[in-house]
């Protein structure tokens, strides 16, 4: 069974991508900005942003889930 590296989670106006392993938190917090906001331990995105940044993670080899 493949687990996934990101859960993302669907909350209407936001996104919430949440690192399920060590490496999948320490690649997303090494890649973005300070500013970012995160919501426990995962990081909020707008939707405008979700494919891109899904795609971008799929692309660098992590499981999205």
């Amino acid at each position: 069974m493949n687990e996934a590296d990101f859960l993302i989670g669907n909350h209407g106006s936001i996104f919430l991508f949440d690192p399920q392993n060590p490496s999948a938190e320490k690649h997303l917090r090494e890649r973005v900005s300070e500013e970012a906001q995160w919501f426990g331990g995962a990081l909020v995105v707008e939707p405008r942003y979700v494919g891109d940044l899904a795609s971008a993670l799929q692309a660098e080899g992590f499981r999205i889930g």
